[in-house]
């Protein structure tokens, strides 16, 4: 008895196949990677798709530094926010986990900002900073939060120090808009926004890379690749920010990314310091990292300058010290020596830019 012939599936068939179910593998790898991220981040974070970036969840929380995390009812690092009136300065500190600090309602920049400013407060005067930072927000998400959880609160001023997570986890190709090969902008942009890809990168340049390939130290480390880069994403998304805060009648101030990172630094010195390189391949050298960092902060500079906002160059004033290892945690985290010195700078900055309200005056 002849059997029918099975049909042949046939090579092109059998590709399409394994292609279809490759892209399905990579799909549901895509959304159990993003589900962690978003759902799973961490007790203190959340992903809100109403305004599509991270918000804080009320609550207590252990933070990974071992302090506790305190948010309070309107999703904020701190104490419930003081009761609106004539006599309340409001400033909001918006930002990354520089600027979240742990979650500390003491320690981190914006309270020790709100504790200098709360001893001006008098008949007429009431001064709070509000900590509007999350871990792990770039420009873009930054924005966002900006725009939705920020401006509600009526804020006088908003203090914009923002920029290392774009720097750090986005491939400089991806943070380029209009050159003239930036259609492979888009592409290198579309995958540095998955979160597959994010945890791969992490896994390989943060926790593998130093086994494989440690950082360039020395003048060959300055390859001057990022010499002439622009970050135009990026000043795109603070350019935004700065048109949004105008856009209730409150003041921005921009500030600069400082680091740890000095071009005289050797292997054993970048370890000492707990330097972390950027996410891709270009980023792991001494020299090009500064070289990338310059072009960030001279975006932050030009938009300053052009727009005619006040600035605290933070990342200028900590080039002037001769050690700036006891300020810093890691590449670009302060520790408590440096938040406060942040929070001093910003003082002064706000002080000097007329930002602390009609009739303020610097006590003697």
């Amino acid at each position: 008895m002849n059997r029918p012939a099975e049909p042949e599936f046939g090579l092109a068939k059998s590709l399409a196949f394994s292609a279809i179910l490759f892209v399905l593998l990579l799909g549901a790898a895509e959304l159990l990677v993003r589900g962690w991220a978003f759902y799973a981040r961490g007790d203190a974070e959340r992903w809100d798709a109403k305004t599509s970036t991270f918000v804080l969840t009320p609550g207590e929380y252990r933070s990974e530094y071992g302090n506790v995390a305190r948010i309070n009812s309107a999703g904020f690092v701190g104490r419930e926010l003081e009761p609106e009136g004539p006599d309340l300065w409001r400033i909001v500190a918006v930002g990354d986990s520089c600027t979240y600090g742990g979650g500390s309602d003491t320690d981190s920049y914006p309270a020790l900002l709100g504790a200098r400013l709360q001893l001006r407060d008098g008949p007429g005067r009431r001064y709070e900073v509000v900590n509007a930072g999350v871990s792990g927000l770039n420009s873009e998400l930054a924005l966002r939060r900006l725009r939705t959880r920020v401006l509600p609160l009526a804020p006088d001023v908003v203090t914009i120090y923002i920029g290392w997570n774009d720097l750090m986890k986005f491939d400089p190709l991806a943070q380029v808009a209009d050159a003239p090969d930036s259609r492979w902008s888009g592409v290198a942009r579309a995958l540095d926004n998955l979160w597959l890809v994010k945890g791969l990168r992490k896994l390989l340049f943060f926790h593998l890379r130093d086994y494989i390939a440690p950082p360039t130290t020395g003048p060959e480390s300055h390859s001057g690749r990022f010499a002439d880069f622009r970050p135009s994403i990026y000043e795109r998304n603070v350019a935004e920010m700065i048109d949004a805060v105008r856009s209730v009648g409150a003041q921005p101030l921009l500030v600069t990314l400082p680091t740890v990172v000095r071009l005289e630094m050797s292997a054993s010195d970048l370890r000492q310091a707990r330097v972390m390189f950027p996410y891709f391949r270009s980023g792991n050298a001494v020299g090009d990292f500064l070289d990338l960092l310059a072009a960030y902060n001279r975006a932050v500079r030009e938009l300053a300058r052009e727009r005619k906002i006040p600035l605290v160059d933070l990342a200028e004033h900590f080039e002037t010290l001769d050690d700036v290892t006891p300020y810093f945690f890691d590449t670009m985290h302060p520790d408590k020596r440096g938040r406060v010195e942040i929070a001093e700078l910003l003082l002064a900055g706000l002080d000097r830019a007329g930002l602390l309200g009609p009739g303020s005056e610097t006590p003697p």
